[in-house]
């Protein structure tokens, strides 16, 4: 990759992993459903925006819309709404580690499905190594503060994960020749139109305006984490390839971590970074990104 090239990736890493703090800043006074559905309408028009600036248009056919939806739903909604509501009770730095976990449970239903690859040696000693890193960060989150909350936060945080990763393999499947801005404008649109009766009929409306801290923090997740950020994203896939791109993951949980403890004043203990850097070492070795990262040899003329 370009020096250009990097630092957008790591652009990405430290916009997405800011997202954890923001939505911890958010939640403290606006509902969780309610805070989602701003978030995803926001972005569904300034996607929809740069869309038609670049002269691309959505398709008409039932069965792609039937699939933004469905994409929509595994991809935004739900995780999008179990994270919303598992940061009310657990630490930002939490969140970003257990998030790191999602293209583990993409190898793990690969395996399970063999929706994509087959089966190897290589993948399981990536899941192994990296379900052991997730033990690792929650077993010492519940050894400092073993508490209800916590655990049901965390199962929050591993349910998106698995919503990830099901969405993952499902786009992958049928959205494949669309140029990637579609696909995401689709699920935008498609995932608004659920969430903004969800919000209204879970949370209502709102009775007091929300503080000046929470507004700001949720056009930010709306705008940078969420619209500019997937654009950033694109433009990657289409310069790198969705392999490279991919390996955003990687920087999302640090960045993620560094942000609450530098703003939030979470603690942030050695096991914990400890958990992180083997959840990371299972991801690359599980994805075999391993690979790309090593030198490539010279051949011979």
């Amino acid at each position: 990759m370009t020096a250009r090239q990097t630092g957008i990736l790591f652009l990405l890493g430290a916009i997405w992993g800011a997202a954890f703090m923001l939505i911890k800043i958010a939640v403290s006074d606006v509902a969780p459903a309610t805070l989602v559905a701003v978030r995803i309408a926001i972005t569904a028009v300034i996607l929809y925006a740069a869309m038609r600036v670049s002269g691309v248009t959505l398709p008409r056919e039932r069965k792609s819309w039937f699939n933004f939806y469905s994409v929509g739903m595994f991809g935004l909604v739900i995780p999008f709404l179990l994270i919303s509501w598992g940061q009310r009770l657990i630490p930002s730095s939490t969140t970003a580690i257990l998030g790191a976990t999602a293209p583990l449970f993409t190898a793990l239903i690969n395996i399970v499905t063999r929706a994509e690859e087959k089966i190897n040696v290589e993948r399981i000693i990536g899941l192994v190594i990296g379900f052991i890193g997730v033990i690792v960060a929650i077993g010492i989150a519940g050894a400092t503060s073993a508490t209800e909350g916590n655990g049901i936060g965390e199962l929050c945080m591993l349910g998106a994960a698995v919503c990830y990763a099901i969405s993952a393999l499902y786009s992958r499947r049928v959205f494949g020749g669309m140029k990637p801005i579609i696909p995401s404008t689709g699920q935008m649109i498609a995932s608004a139109s659920l969430l903004i009766p969800i919000a209204l009929i879970w949370d209502g409306l709102p009775t007091a305006m929300p503080s000046a801290q929470s507004i700001t923090a949720l056009l930010i997740l709306a705008v940078f984490c969420t619209a500019i950020a997937y654009i950033l994203y694109y433009q990657l896939i289409d310069s790198v390839g969705a392999t490279k791109a991919s390996m955003v993951s990687f920087l999302v949980a640090p960045f993620g971590v560094v942000y609450g403890s530098v703003f939030l004043q979470e603690p942030i203990s050695p096991n914990s970074i400890a958990g992180l850097a083997i959840i990371i070492v299972g991801i690359v070795i599980a994805g075999g990104s391993w690979r790309a990262i090593l030198p490539k040899r010279p051949t011979s003329a």
